[in-house]
């Protein structure tokens, strides 16, 4: 299937500023990770930067702010404009820095079998993406089918960037959760300042299309988890290959049901399909039950507008190659212009409760804000993305 997946991670900050959120490596997170800051540490940037310290439980944001009419992201907002609720209650805005710093882009490709007739397509996508970001940017490449496998590092080359991406071969099958838990876990390890990546997909797994012995062995579940952990924004670049592949068989479960904790929705229909114009079907595609392949694409996009929302991002779903260009367009601006700030919690509960954000821009009614969900509350009296096990 498809995938060109855009994960943004504010990992520190511009201009010797200090940077006191750093991206998680592992599943479990240590506490100077994930967004927090542990009562009393120090956060040093990894810029080179000076230190800032700490002394009592911090939240910290990163926000993109866009016109409503003209989709164009605003710059050059203060404090004093931006309005923080945790679970309804205001909450103090204690530090702004807005970043316009360089940023390191890695790009998902999904390679599976189902992209053959399609990965020229791909290719240029992405190369023209490459050509979208500024010159200081660095960009690194990455491909799953059944397992993923980082392509090309990360370079300021953009030549060796895009001569990586027409190396890029397709077949197997298609383990996305793997993938981009990979792609968190292990590929962005270690990786200093601001930080993304970019899917390119259907977002069919494998393993949500009934087919365990090709599909990811994480679940959507566990990826979800995962990104609720971290610091990250994740685009994601919806492309409908709906009736372009072999027959799916639906696996147990369902959709459905409650929305879950920590935001999830679990279940939301959507509305219509998005046609994408591939060149041709595949050649004698194979007949399939019409309702359950349906579901599962409903389902696919679900989970890629949740991890996008959910992190403060955004799933794109184009109509038509064309207008790629102006949805990289979009992402580029976004990645420039963000914004980081912080609070401290009037919530002084050990709890490891999930609390939620929302983030508005006052005397600004045209304003769309966009910013993580929510965050999970430490036991140990730490706030993080995640809860102390």
């Amino acid at each position: 299937m498809l995938a060109f997946v855009l994960v943004l991670a504010l990992l520190g900050s511009t201009g010797g500023a200090p940077a006191v959120v750093q991206q998680g490596t592992s599943a479990s997170p240590s506490p100077a990770h994930d967004g927090q800051a542990k009562e009393g540490q120090q956060s040093v940037s990894p810029q080179g930067g000076y230190a800032l310290k700490v002394n009592v439980d911090s939240v910290f944001l990163n926000v993109s702010v866009r016109e409503r009419t003209t989709n164009r992201s605003i710059a050059g907002l203060q404090k004093d404009d931006f309005l923080v609720y945790e679970d309804g209650v205001q909450q103090e805005v204690g530090q702004l820095l807005p970043t316009e710093a360089p940023f390191n882009l890695l790009l998902l490709l999904d390679v599976s079998g189902s992209t053959a007739s399609y990965l020229h397509l791909m290719k240029e996508a992405a190369i023209d993406f490459t050509r979208e970001i500024k010159a200081d940017d660095r960009v690194a490449i990455a491909t799953f089918n059944s397992r993923v496998q980082l392509v090309e590092n990360f370079t300021n080359d953009r030549a060796a960037a895009q001569q990586a991406i027409q190396r890029i071969h397709s077949g197997g099958g298609t383990a996305f959760y793997d993938a981009l838990m990979t792609c968190i876990d292990r590929y962005m390890r270690g990786v200093e300042g601001r930080s993304a990546i970019v899917v390119f997909t259907d977002g069919v797994d494998n393993q949500l299309a009934g087919r365990s012995a090709t599909g990811s062995r994480t679940t959507f579940d566990e990826l979800y988890r995962r990104v609720q952990e971290i610091d990250t924004i994740i685009y994601t670049i919806f492309l409908n290959t709906e009736g372009q592949v072999p027959a799916f068989t639906r696996g147990p479960g369902g959709r459905g049901g409650m929305g879950g904790p920590g935001g999830r929705r679990h279940g939301r229909g959507f509305p219509g399909s998005y046609p994408f114009p591939w060149p041709q079907p595949l050649p004698n595609p194979s007949p399939r039950p019409q309702q359950d392949e349906k579901a599962i694409y409903e389902e696919a996009r679900d989970q890629l507008m949740e991890i996008a929302e959910q992190t403060g991002g955004r799933m794109h779903s184009p109509h038509k190659i064309e207008e790629l260009s102006s949805v990289y367009s979009e992402i580029a601006d976004d990645l420039r212009i963000q914004y980081q700030l912080s609070y401290n919690s009037t919530d002084r509960a050990r709890d490891g409760r999930w609390r939620e954000i929302r983030v508005k821009v006052a005397n600004h009614p045209e304003a769309v804000v966009r910013t993580r969900k929510g965050y999970y509350a430490r036991k140990d009296g730490s706030l993080s993305g995640a809860p102390t096990p």
